[in-house]
This record gives structure tokens, sequence and C-alpha cells, in this order.
């Protein structure tokens, strides 16, 4: 009798263990290239959905090669994770790794999944925890009874399994026909912000929200620091802390207000509507970072996106913006990649163990020097032919030498040498 409450609470554990193993199943990707990531730009604006119109029934084929481009270009830290899709004849192998923390039993999570064509749809046949498996027979009822009980509580759920109608796959290639339902988009955005941030996670972003309107009423319309807006931010942040002994969360939320206003976004989007009816909305303000509004830009929206999903997600941004401006808009500027890496730098302390530390510090007496190093003689405005020539590619020698420089920069401001308290 006690055979089964062994095996219900021991197969998990045990395949748990299977999935730590002391190499990857997926090596790490390569660095992205200036032609990777002009490749990103072709393939979200060849499938862009927005353009549909609602009902629209469209037929979206992508390449192995892309929809692993892709997956590792967007998956959020992907410093400690890898992704992998293999596309046979009417199969898809995907492979997953993560780095864990130091342990006694391994260094990565390994994990693996093997589907195959099942009549319009993909079924699953074999679900691997390092180098054990379960077979998808096996695996079957538990689908079923999720499928039945997802399809019950979630109308999200139904609508996306009924918008898609056909999937397909072939050497190589993956194609999947869909309909566009664009209530169902805006469904489903509201579920993955409610599932991204909890009701406390967004209390708290409209708190921030609302200082930032407060204090936009005195920052006027001229140039002013980013300094201006980052202290009372801060000090905010610490008054908050002291009540749920959180100051992480309060930073990230900080970040996110801060980041989504800067780039002119409404909160909205983190939030809700509901969230900021009636509410005073910032007014416009110029801040600045050495003079210049596009680096305070630049810094508030990358420390905003290493809140939300990583620095390495934050770094690939900053370097898909620049290849994209040397394409024909203002040109690569590694200034602008200065204060990406800065606003990256600056979340990575605020998210961290000493996250009440730098409340304390940025609250008190912050100044530009203490986060942003300065950026003259970095090259700027370079177009896509120059910039090939002078540093042929990401990955080139010339283009990690300035590289360097930067990082140097950022080390000579003392919060990113952990020099403050």
């Amino acid at each position: 009798m006690l055979l089964a409450p062994v095996l219900f609470l021991g197969l998990p554990a045990w395949l748990l263990l299977s999935a730590i193993q002391a190499q990857p199943l997926v090596p790490g990707a390569d660095g992205l290239g200036q032609e990777d990531l002009g490749r990103i730009r072709e393939l979200l604006e060849q499938h862009d959905p927005r353009s549909l119109r609602d009902g629209e029934t469209r037929e979206m084929e992508i390449s192995e090669s892309d929809l692993n481009l892709l997956l590792n270009w967007a998956v959020p830290h992907a410093e400690r994770q890898a992704l992998r899709v293999q596309l046979g004849q009417g199969s898809v192998s995907l492979d997953y790794s993560f780095a864990l923390p130091d342990n006694p039993l391994g260094q990565f999570l390994n994990l693996s999944a093997q589907l195959a064509q099942d009549g319009a749809l993909l079924a699953l046949e074999r679900l691997g925890f390092g180098n054990s498996a379960l077979p998808g027979w096996l695996l079957t009822p538990v689908i079923a009874v999720a499928d039945h009980y997802l399809a019950w509580r979630s109308a999200e759920y139904r609508d996306a399994l009924a918008a898609v109608k056909a999937i397909t796959v072939q050497p190589r290639t993956l194609t999947i026909v869909y309909q566009w339902q664009s209530g169902l988009a805006q469904r489903l955005q509201s579920t993955g912000r409610e599932l991204l941030l909890g009701t406390e996670d967004r209390q708290r972003i409209v708190a921030y929200y609302d200082e930032i309107a407060r204090q936009s009423r005195s920052l006027g319309r001229g140039p002013v620091s980013l300094d201006r807006l980052l202290q009372p931010l801060f000090a905010l942040a610490l008054q908050r802390s002291v009540g749920n002994n959180d100051a992480a969360a309060e930073n990230r939320a900080m970040l996110l207000a801060l980041g989504m206003t800067a780039s002119g976004k409404s909160i909205e989007h983190l939030v809700g509507p509901e969230a900021i009816e009636g509410r005073t909305h910032p007014g416009p303000f110029n801040l600045t970072l050495g003079g210049r509004g596009d680096l305070a830009r630049h810094f508030s929206v990358s420390a905003a996106i290493t809140a939300a999903g990583g620095s390495a997600l934050a770094d690939r941004m900053g370097v898909f913006k620049e290849v994209d401006d040397s394409r024909g808009g203002s040109g690569f500027s590694f200034a602008d990649l200065l204060a990406d890496r800065a606003g990256v730098s600056l979340a990575e302390l605020a998210l961290g163990d000493r996250a009440r530390d730098l409340q304390r510090y940025m609250a008190n007496r912050v100044q530009e020097a203490d986060y942003m190093p300065g950026f003259n003689d970095l090259p700027e405005g370079l177009m896509a032919l120059e910039f090939t020539a002078r540093y042929e590619d990401l990955d080139s020698a010339a283009y990690a030498l300035v590289n360097s420089e930067i990082e140097r920069r950022l080390g000579s401001c003392g919060i990113y040498r952990n020099d403050f308290q």
C-alpha cells in the first residue's frame, strides 16, 4: 500500500536529480554578429501581426536557424540558459540547459522534449531529464488532465488553441497556420501581465509612477540631470523598503516605472488601464546625462529591461538598437552603448544583495559621475559601411577593444566597484 505514495513522491525527485549534470546539453550561444541582428529585425518585421485584420488567416514559415536565433536572442537571463530546436520530417527536438548556482550535484539543469506530427498539430513523444526520460504514453493522461483543466479555467487557452489551425514540420522548416484574433491578443497581454507581475508588484509600479508625476511638476521643460529624478525615486524606495523589507522588489518596480516613462510608453502596458485610471500623469520633462537626453533614455530603458528580463537581454537590446541605427538611423554610437551598460550595471546592483545600501547612497548624495562615466572620445554616428570597415563585426578585435574601454570607464564609477556606503 505504501508503494504508490513512494512512487508518487519519489519519481519527481529522481527525475530532477537526473536532470542535474556536469555539462550543458546546449552550449551557450555565441555572440550575435551584425548580420544576426539585421536578420532578427527582418524576422520581427516580417512576422509582425499588428497589420493583420481581425479574423485574417496567415501562414508563417520559419527556418530552424531563424527559430533558434530568435529564441536565444529573446530568452531572458541568456547568460544562464540556452535553447536549441531541431526540426526533422514530422518531428521537433527541444533541448534546454540552465546554469545552476554552485552546488555539489552538478552545474547544469538539462531538459529535452521530442514532439511528433499528430494530424494538424504536434504531440509529445518523450520528455527527457538529463540521461533519463519518460515516454509520451506515460505522460498522455497527465497532459489530458492539464489540457482539460486549462480549457475549463482559461478562455485565453481555449481561444489560443482555436487560433492555431495547423503546424507542419519538415526538415529545418516549421510552418504555422493561424487566425489572427485581436481580442485574444489583448486578453493574452492582460494574462501575461498578471503572470509576470503580481498584484503587489503592480501596486509598487503605480506608487513610483505617482512619484514621477509629482516630481515632473518641479522639473520643468528645460534639460535637467537624471539625478534630479533618481534621487527622490531611490528615497521613496528606501522609505517603502523599511515596511516590507524587500528592497530589491521596490527597486525593480521603480526602475520599471522609470524606464517606461523615459521611453514615452504608458505603464498601462505593465499594470493595466484600470490601475492608472483617474491618476495624474507625468508632465513633459527633459532628463539628460552628460547634457544629452538620448543617453538618459538609453540608461533608463536598459535598467528597466534588466529589471524585467536580465542583463543579457538588455545588452542585446542595446546592441540591436545601435546596429539598427547604423543601417540608416542616427548611426552606431558607443556612447549610447556606454549608457546602456551603465543602466544594466545599476539595475544589477539594485536587484542584488546590496539593494538597500544602494538605496541609501542614491537617496542622499548621488551625482552623475557616480553611475555614468564620461563618454568623450568614444566613436559615434557610424553608418553601416563605416562601422563594418572600422570594426568588421561585433566579434572583431577592434570592437572588443572599444568594448573593453566601455567596461574600464564603468569601473571608474565607485558604485560599480561596490565602493559605496
